[in-house]
């Protein structure tokens, strides 16, 4: 049974990169222009204008800051501090490694990419860096579930499956928040997330190895 976790845990990700692999290049081929244009028109109305009144711009603009550099290197210094303090010093470590390297993916696979910004409609936030993959989809997807596994083990139950929850709310809003905005493709999200999901898994057993502390009830 160990060994069959263990083989899983090493093709999981394998998988999920290859997915990212073939999704890129049927990004890059065209032949997911329409699904792009039909994702960035499903947010807008026959003149271009973002959907909902002035109140649901706002809003999802707040929502987009969930994926802001700022907001997840402070959730993350939170976490790792949690852990440093409970005497958890190696797991600390560990979730501090994996989220650094998801933060340093992210320009590394715009960089490779060089994706220009949708331009078919006029964007709701200002954005300058290349656009595959988002990294506000990307780095919210990896990093609230890079925390989640790092903490899930050392933390009450209930409170674990509520902190599942909401992070995964956060990821999923943050990226559609992006298309709403304009400044992304749906191709572009969609790839995030395949990127967050291969980092994630491939730490995951690392994050939640266990140590001298249980699950409490």
């Amino acid at each position: 049974m160990a060994m069959n976790k263990r083989i899983v845990s090493l093709i999981s990700p394998l998988m999920l990169g290859a997915a990212f692999v073939a999704w890129a290049w049927l990004t890059f081929s065209g032949f997911l222009t329409g699904f792009d244009q039909w994702g960035l028109e499903l947010f807008r109305d026959t003149n271009g204008v973002p959907v909902g009144a002035g109140i649901t711009q706002s809003l999802v603009v707040m929502v987009t800051h969930l994926g802001d550099t700022i907001t997840l290197l402070v959730l993350s210094l939170l976490a790792i501090g949690w852990l440093m303090l409970r005497k958890y010093r190696r797991e600390a470590v560990t979730g501090a490694v994996s989220i650094a390297g998801l933060f340093l993916l992210n320009p590394v696979l715009k960089n490779m990419f060089a994706r220009a910004r949708p331009d078919i409609f006029e964007h709701v936030v200002h954005a300058s860096t290349n656009s595959f993959p988002s990294g506000h989809a990307l780095r919210a997807a990896g990093i609230y579930f890079l925390i989640y596994f790092l903490l899930v083990n050392r933390l009450p139950v209930k409170v674990a499956r509520a902190m599942f929850w909401v992070f995964a709310a956060a990821a999923i809003s943050t990226g559609i928040s992006r298309v709403y905005l304009g400044v992304h493709w749906p191709t572009d999200i969609i790839a995030s997330w395949l990127v967050a999901a291969t980092w994630v898994i491939y730490w995951r057993e690392k994050l939640t190895s266990p140590g001298s502390d249980t699950k409490k009830g």
